[in-house]
């Protein structure tokens, strides 16, 4: 709960998580007439007690908060949105995309069967899907109260504190992931777009009518060259330590994806599963909740190396087969 950078009045507030990536870092704004707070946490009593620990600290009283912004979607950075909004009556902000988003997956009933087909058809056993989809509804539990969210367009310019930010529509992680930046002082609020230590999760979902994506990856990797345009200073992260080595990391994340690809391109061999290369390339000890990131992960590789036409896709008793292209 320190201050992480003052110029600009930007407080760290370190919640934890129940997984083993075990926190969330969001922030809080100091400005003249009050309090700004990007992204919210879990919707769990350990988050509230860590909010009201902050405020507690600071002297904040409800009515000093006067607005919250949210990078994406995610259980972890919305989930706690409406309990702030009911507790200080501030408005809540998110992208237009995502604000879709939630309503068909976290309001809708029945949101997520394509999901479970979608694993079936790639191979994941059927023990194996009952299970992952588990915690999934697991998860949901996470988002409610809900908030009443007030939308954002990419390029619009929000006042964050006392000073101005754009919106930077970095999609790939979600598919409506926003980031804020302060242009004076090159302040990237990267959300979980941009990290210093780990890549972000790039998953492929069943496709939907609020936003159909096929090629979340190749989303995220023209995301990711667009921010050297930025003159980027500092990042502030979503998990991790802020950092200043913009232009590094991206290289390196760059790097890092187009390693998986050929990994994953390798594991097809005369032919697999998504979940066949799922469970070669990463790790054996999972929990579930991980495994459907690294399953839908997979799926986004493979995807973005069949728009390369560096595979091809048949199909074998409604199970999906990928192989190297001849």
């Amino acid at each position: 709960m320190i201050v992480i950078y003052e110029a600009l009045g930007i407080y760290k507030v370190k919640l934890p998580l129940p997984f083993r990536l075990n926190h969330v870092n969001c922030y809080a704004v100091k400005g003249s007439l009050g309090w700004w707070l990007i992204d919210a946490g879990l919707s769990r009593e350990a988050t509230v007690e860590g909010w009201m620990q902050f405020f507690e600290e600071h002297s904040i009283k409800p009515t000093d908060i006067k607005g919250i912004y949210l990078t994406h979607f995610h259980p972890d950075h919305y989930g706690c949105s409406g309990w702030l909004q009911c507790f200080s009556g501030a408005p809540v902000y998110i992208g237009e995309i995502d604000a879709e988003l939630i309503k068909h997956y976290w309001k809708s009933e029945n949101s997520f069967d394509a999901l479970d087909a979608l694993f079936r058809e790639n191979g994941m056993p059927n023990d194996m899907v009952k299970e992952t989809m588990g915690s999934v509804n697991d998860i949901i539990r996470f988002t409610s109260p809900h908030a009443e969210l007030t939308t954002l367009k990419a390029g619009q310019v929000v006042t964050i504190g006392d000073f101005d930010y754009q919106v930077i529509l970095t999609q790939g992680h979600s598919d409506g992931h926003i980031c804020y930046y302060n242009v004076n002082h090159g302040v990237l609020l990267s959300g979980d777009h941009l990290l210093p230590e780990i890549s972000s999760n790039i998953s492929l979902w069943p496709q939907t009518d609020v936003y159909p994506n096929p090629n979340p990856l190749d989303n995220f990797l023209h995301a990711l060259d667009s921010i050297r345009s930025l003159n980027c200073k500092m990042a502030l992260p979503s998990h991790g330590k802020p950092f200043s080595t913009i232009e590094e990391r991206i290289s390196q994340l760059e790097a890092h994806h187009e390693a998986r690809l050929q990994e994953i391109k390798s594991c097809t061999g005369a032919g697999a599963t998504a979940y066949q290369v799922c469970k070669q390339v990463f790790r054996q000890d999972l929990s579930y909740h991980e495994l459907r990131f690294a399953m839908t992960e997979t799926l986004a590789h493979l995807e973005y190396l069949m728009y390369k036409s560096e595979l091809k896709k048949t199909e074998e008793d409604g199970v999906r087969i990928f192989r190297i292209s001849s």
